[in-house]
């Protein structure tokens, strides 16, 4: 009955232009985000006729949660975690929990990645445990999952994980998107005008400043990066 969208700002004009194109209409879409009040947002939720498409930040999964769930209650609703690296946190981030309390609310669920595990095998538990919350689909626990990642030398465990979630997703290749070539064109140099030198070197003098003063994790990255 209702689609609910969880991801970056930045996702929802993508996700409201790509709906047309399929369906060949604009939906009826509401942005839970900071375009409306907090009053309006809830009212949303608790309405009894609400739009179709509901578009939602990962903050405002986190202030609106005991909203989202009853929602959820009420409408048979897909819930779709784009960009679901925000809740791969195993060690009780606020935003894997409540994208894991949503789970078990929802009619039907997806995640949207293009980093599944950039840190580790324990990157994956958070995203199975949504797409089916009440069955273990990956067969190992986080601590199990971070010492398969820890392992040097070849674990058989990994060929065990990789054919318990294979039947569970689909990587989608650049080539199967028949994107054009990519136009890459040269630089055009220009050079900063008076003020914005005498801005930038002002700026840089400060920075340079607080590196020589400071001994920081941070300062030093700064001077790798100067």
């Amino acid at each position: 009955e209702k689609l609910i969208v969880f991801g970056p700002l930045s996702s929802f004009a993508p996700w409201e232009s790509e709906y047309e194109e399929i369906f060949g209409q604009k939906p009826e879409s509401f942005r839970l985000s900071g375009e409306h009040t907090i009053d309006e947002k809830i009212d949303h939720l608790h309405s009894f006729d609400p739009n179709e498409l509901t578009l939602c930040s990962y903050g405002s999964l986190n202030n609106l949660l005991p909203d989202i769930i009853s929602f959820l209650r009420r409408f048979r609703t897909m819930v779709v975690l784009d960009e679901a690296h925000y809740i791969k946190n195993v060690e009780g981030g606020l935003t894997a929990l409540n994208a894991l309390e949503l789970a078990n609310n929802a009619s039907s669920r997806i995640i949207l990645t293009g980093t599944p595990a950039p840190n580790g095998y324990e990157d994956l538990h958070n995203l199975f445990e949504f797409i089916w919350p009440r069955k273990d689909l990956i067969g190992f626990n986080k601590y199990q999952l971070k010492d398969m990642s820890r392992s040097i030398t070849p674990d058989d465990r990994v060929n065990k994980l990789i054919d318990n979630i294979s039947p569970f997703f689909v990587r989608i290749k650049k080539s199967d998107l028949k994107l054009s070539p990519a136009n890459e064109n040269d630089p055009i140099k220009v050079q900063m005008g008076p003020y914005q030198k005498r801005i930038h070197d002002h700026i840089e003098s400060l920075v340079f400043k607080n590196l020589r003063e400071t001994e920081s994790s941070f300062s030093r990255k700064l001077k790798k990066a100067r």
